[in-house]
């Protein structure tokens, strides 16, 4: 246990995560008259996936029949024809209204040289806008104007677990707060409140990649844990293909693509059309770096990101919006005007376009009384979708209306119980490591866990024994090496918290990755190599069996309701059109 007396909170309604859809749910709230708590595990507008952001999508004009229909069909099949097309509608029509408001506020999106708006294209759009801003920039605006309104912020403060009313994991009846720390006093803090909305983020190993450092899943483990159907994990794998010359990474991917960047193999050919008929250079970040590694594989790398042709205006404009980029090619002496940049792309469990808690309308999940909004949901307008800019835009828009729905729920209710047993065995857990005497460290099992969950094989060719052999060896990880992970201090001790949570949801995401028989967006399975369908147009959930939590995930499906949707998909087997090379064979029976 802490050395310290809980710092206590109460409020109508909690936000954990100050990203773009948590901050717009906490004003939006105010403004309905809810009390409101903000937690961050770091600082708002310093950290986090939002800082890193730099374009956002953002209809030009308020959507309406055919052209909503249009624009709904441009996500449907992007998204493999998993998307939600209800929640797709509505996202479309209100997201026109919430970037009005961002403008209002003052977030300095960019303009042309005539003081409009400019609205351009990124990767996984022909016909949907987006408007650029360099993603900190966003944030400080948001994070004044919960100054303003007198939201209570706490920074600094890693959220352990959801309390909930019965005292139950999973809960029957609802969470009422949650309890965190401190990370750098070591305070326990206990939040009660009648609503709480998760807005944590995606999931990611500790790679040194951007933002994805201090992100491992918390949203996905606390609201698992707390009964919260997950939807679409088995399509939790991330790539990013911006590792330039072999020497350094910068985000900003989907704005290279959007600009027209061209991606050539060594003999000078232009060849993500050979893996993408429908999107080209325009495809998803999955598609790419496979594409990529398929063209090393089979002898025609390496290769190349050519923007030689890129209009000067348009890579100025990139630099605006994604000043890491520019910072980069800075520092390593490039000039996109002049040189080209060989491509290298790498393969990790994480989020990329959906993977997270399952969510309505108005962001509820399937526990009374927790919503959630952006990456840690399932994302219902892109799962296993390719838009480069729609996930912050979606943040926004569930967050505001999520807001609504809490501060009803909060006016609806009476007080809270004091739950004190939730608290205790979270923050006992959590200090644990601190009380053992061991030479394994929080660094030994975030590296054996990249280890196991990075192999070529099952990284890039899964199949169902590949599948069922890092399952396996996740189960060792937790049963042999997490229990002698010592922590010396709270630096150590948050590290060793993360390891724990990233690998709770990585096995989610084998499970479901075994689950599913075929191969669609991220998800590549050598044992099927084929879109079917016939049998898989469905979302597949993963929801705790019980109140054995180590248990493995119920899973359940939803098939989706095409009949009454106007976007019709494709039926029949359609083969992948990513081959396994002839040297990766043996990958299919291993």
């Amino acid at each position: 246990m802490s050395d310290y007396d809980p710092v206590n909170v109460n409020v109508d309604v909690l936000v954990i995560g100050g990203g773009l859809g948590g901050c717009r749910a906490a004003l939006r709230a105010r403004e309905l008259g809810a009390s409101v708590a903000l937690v961050e595990k770091a600082q708002v507008a310093r950290a986090g996936p939002m800082t890193y952001v730099h374009s956002q999508f953002a209809p030009d004009r308020l959507l309406e029949g055919d052209e909503l229909n249009t624009w709904v069909e441009e996500f449907v099949v992007g998204s493999n024809y998993l998307a939600d097309q209800d929640w797709t509608a509505m996202f479309l029509r209100d997201a026109y209204f919430r970037f009005r408001e961002l403008i209002d506020m003052g977030v300095p999106y960019a303009r042309s040289p005539d003081g409009n708006l400019k609205y351009v294209k990124v990767r996984g759009h022909k016909i949907g806008t987006t408007l650029g801003a360099d993603g900190r920039a966003c944030m400080e605006v948001m994070r004044k104007a919960m100054k303003r309104a007198r939201v209570r912020l706490f920074e600094k403060v890693a959220s352990l677990d959801l309390l909930t009313l019965d005292g139950l994991h999973p809960t029957k009846e609802g969470v009422c707060g949650a309890v965190g720390v401190h990370v750098q006093t070591g305070v326990p803090h206990v939040f009660r409140a009648k609503a709480v909305l998760l807005c944590t983020g995606p999931f990611y190993p500790r790679m040194h990649y951007a933002f994805s450092d201090h992100i491992p899943g918390d949203g996905h483990r606390m609201a698992y844990r707390a009964g919260a159907e997950l939807a679409g994990m088995e399509f939790g794998q991330f790539a990013a293909w911006s590792y330039f010359n072999k020497t350094f990474f910068t985000p900003g991917q989907a704005k290279i693509q959007g600009i027209g960047a061209h991606f050539k193999n060594r003999l000078g050919e232009r060849f993500m059309s050979g893996y993408d008929p429908i999107w080209g250079e325009q495809t998803g970040l999955i598609q790419m770096a496979r594409g990529i590694i398929t063209e090393n594989i089979e002898g025609r790398g390496p290769c190349y990101v050519d923007m030689r042709h890129v209009p000067t205006a348009d890579i100025e404009m990139l630099y605006q919006v994604a000043p890491t980029v520019g910072r980069a090619f800075k520092e390593f002496g490039v000039d996109p005007a002049r040189d080209t940049l060989t491509v290298n792309p790498m393969m990790v469990l994480a989020s990329n376009s959906s993977s997270g808690l399952r969510i309505g309308l108005d962001g509820e999940t399937n526990v009374p009384g927790l919503y959630a909004a952006g990456a840690c949901t399932c994302l219902p307008h892109m799962m296993a979708g390719i838009s480069g800019s729609a996930i912050s835009s979606a943040s926004l828009v569930t967050g505001y209306r999520a807001a609504g729905a809490m501060a009803a729920r909060a006016a609806s209710l009476g007080r809270l119980p004091r739950n004190t047993r939730q608290v205790d065995d979270a923050i006992s857990a959590f200090y644990a490591p601190r009380h053992k005497f061991r030479l394994t460290r929080p660094a030994d099992a975030h590296l054996e866990i990249g280890r196991v969950t990075g192999e070529a094989t099952f990284a890039l060719f899964k199949n169902a024994a590949r599948i069922q052999h890092v399952r396996e060896e996740l189960a060792r990880i937790e049963a042999d090496l997490l229990p002698k992970v010592y922590a010396p201090d709270l630096h150590e001790l948050v590290k060793a918290h993360d390891a724990r949570t990233y690998l709770e949801v990585c096995k989610l995401v084998t499970s479901a990755m075994l689950e599913r028989t075929e191969s669609r967006a991220e998800l590549f399975r050598a044992d099927y190599p084929f879109r079917d369908n016939d049998r898989w147009l469905k979302w597949l959930m993963l929801s705790a069996p019980g109140e054995d939590l180590a248990a493995p995930p119920r899973v359940t499906h939803w098939d989706l309701p095409f009949e009454r949707w106007p976007i019709k998909p494709p039926r029949g087997i359609e083969p992948s059109t990513y081959g396994v090379p002839e040297r990766f064979r043996e990958a299919q029976s291993a």
